[in-house]
């Protein structure tokens, strides 16, 4: 077990006489968490945070539930949770500061299925989150990113405990990555993907603990759909590990004013069955992806007004307002669909929309294509050697139940890479493994507890600043994630330096710092120790 005494708590004693209690008491929290068996570092942190949690007179029951589903149905789509154990991951394309601020806060941005999971409320929040989005001039776009930040830190949507130090593995005698780049996403990056190379004369096989859910583009949603997708769809942009653009499947791209962006795409290139990639497929990639509606893309398309096509290389993208993310967001993001396989699914199967086509043998125009799939088994990507982006290998994943035995299996040379980051406590028992190289990469996601501010408990702001200093910070850094990880103040993380603003100071634990901004707002403790909001 992770559990150990806590050492420095500032312990607090609750009232032996009743306190007045004219408002009502703050009911049970429903602490939305994660299964032990396969995610032992988030269940404990939710249990390090609710122990000191209920020393100020909270109620809290954890509620570890199962990972993917029902998980994030629970979390993203119904929102059933007073406070949730939030693990956000890290990618370049969410080195762009409108993600982990405007996006995930903004309340338009609240329905279910968005990011704003919290359904978090504040109108200078908005305002400023809105006016970022038509700067283009980075330093004068970091100013407000600045500021908002700020903002979010003096009316706490939620407490950010972390941001992580992953480690992933590869077995030096199986393979090897040639060229490698740092990346948020160490080794599970695309661009790292590509650059695997096999000693076996196979495919490299990699174990990690979460299977996709689809291969529809329309469809998915996850952090692993879409790392999937991206392997067999190209994208007009590839977001380079640092954050920046990448030209891709696109040659040139040109801003030609604040709402009018020209690219130009490679000459020569095929799907997967051939057929040539032409501006035409590219325009009605976007068309399609805003017209059903796709449940990850529309919010990066809203501000697309039209695509035209002026000449067979070339498109012109028409925004209604400035969208300083549009060539990362969206031009970074959209896949392109081969127009003559799309246009016609849903007449041809009979189908009330594209979201219901299982797509189970796509035909992409990206750097691997899909040779069978055992639904949580093990799916075979085929490298596509005439692609621009030269795989060096095919690639072979395969679903093990726990990180532990994936890195069994790797030490075993049954696998050849761990895209499950490497246990915390076992990392130096591997590090002294000669055929085993470890990767270790700053993530720009993070860790945190993410409040439902429309909800029965976390609706008072003065509860959701008082509970910033009731979090045992340092204490699930050391115990429970080995000491791989680091603080942040905001939730754009120092891992992001340029949008970072390390002007906040992050949050000390103190309970009684805690408890004497409770009583200063009002709030009061029953005879039991339980907690009461103010009276109304």
């Amino acid at each position: 077990m992770f559990r150990k005494v806590l050492l420095a708590i500032s312990l607090v004693t609750m009232p032996t006489v009743a306190q007045s209690q004219t408002g009502e008491v703050v009911p049970e929290i429903d602490f939305l968490s994660w299964p032990a068996a396969k995610y032992m570092h988030y269940a404990e942190s939710s249990n390090y945070i609710a122990e000191q949690w209920r020393k100020l007179g909270l109620k809290v029951n954890v509620n570890p539930v199962a990972f993917p589903n029902p998980m994030l149905s629970l979390w993203f789509k119904e929102h059933k949770f007073d406070a949730v154990l939030s693990s956000l991951s890290g990618t370049p394309l969410r080195l762009e500061p409108d993600f982990f601020t405007n996006a995930q806060f903004n309340s338009a941005n609240s329905a279910p299925g968005n990011w704003n999971v919290g359904e978090y409320s504040n109108p200078k929040v908005d305002a400023l989150g809105e006016k970022q989005l038509g700067i283009y001039d980075p330093e004068e776009r970091r100013k407000v990113i600045f500021e908002l930040q700020e903002e979010l830190y003096n009316d706490p949507p939620e407490a950010i405990i972390s941001y992580s130090i992953s480690t992933h593995a590869i077995n030096t005698d199986n393979m090897e990555i040639i060229g490698y780049e740092d990346s948020p996403e160490g080794i599970r990056a695309n661009a790292n993907i590509m650059r695997m190379k096999s000693k076996h004369d196979g495919p490299v096989r990699i174990g990690w603990t979460v299977d996709y859910t689809t291969l529809n583009p329309l469809v998915a949603s996850t952090n692993e759909d879409l790392t999937n997708l991206a392997l067999i769809y190209d994208t007009l942009v590839m977001l380079a590990p640092d954050g920046s653009p990448r030209m891709w499947l696109a040659e040139s791209i040109d801003v030609v004013d604040d709402v009018t962006v020209d690219v130009r795409i490679r000459s020569g290139h095929t799907f997967s069955d051939g057929q040539p990639v032409t501006a035409e497929d590219v325009k009605f990639s976007f068309d399609y992806m805003k017209k059903w509606e796709s449940a990850y893309f529309t919010k990066y398309l809203d501000r697309l007004e039209s695509v035209t096509v002026t000449d067979p290389q070339t498109v012109r993208f028409k925004l209604n307002q400035p969208y300083a993310p549009f060539v990362m967001n969206t031009l970074g993001q959209v896949y392109v669909l081969p127009k003559h396989i799309w246009e016609t699914i849903v007449d041809d199967l009979g189908i009330a929309r594209p979201q219901d086509f299982a797509n189970d043998n796509p035909v992409g125009s990206g750097a691997y294509t899909v040779r069978y799939r055992r639904e949580g088994q093990e799916q075979y990507f085929t490298a596509r050697k005439d692609h621009f982006g030269m795989p060096q290998s095919d690639i072979l994943s395969i679903v093990y139940g726990s990180a532990e035995v994936v890195m069994q299996s790797l030490r075993k040379g049954e696998i050849d890479a761990s895209f499950q980051p490497v246990v915390p406590t076992t990392i130096d028992e591997y590090r002294a493994l000669d055929n085993i190289k470890l990767y270790q990469a700053k993530s720009n996601g993070y860790n945190s507890v993410r409040y439902k501010v429309t909800g029965p408990v976390f609706w008072n702001k003065d509860l959701r600043r008082a509970l910033a200093h009731a979090v045992p910070y340092e204490a699930i850094i050391e115990e429970v994630l080995g000491g791989l990880a680091a603080r942040s103040a905001s939730s754009i993380v120092p891992a992001n330096a340029y949008w970072h603003n390390g002007n906040l100071t992050p949050p000390e634990f103190n309970l009684d710092l805690a408890r004497s901004m409770l009583e200063e707002a009002g709030f009061t403790w029953d005879a039991d120790g339980r907690l009461h909001f103010p009276a109304q």
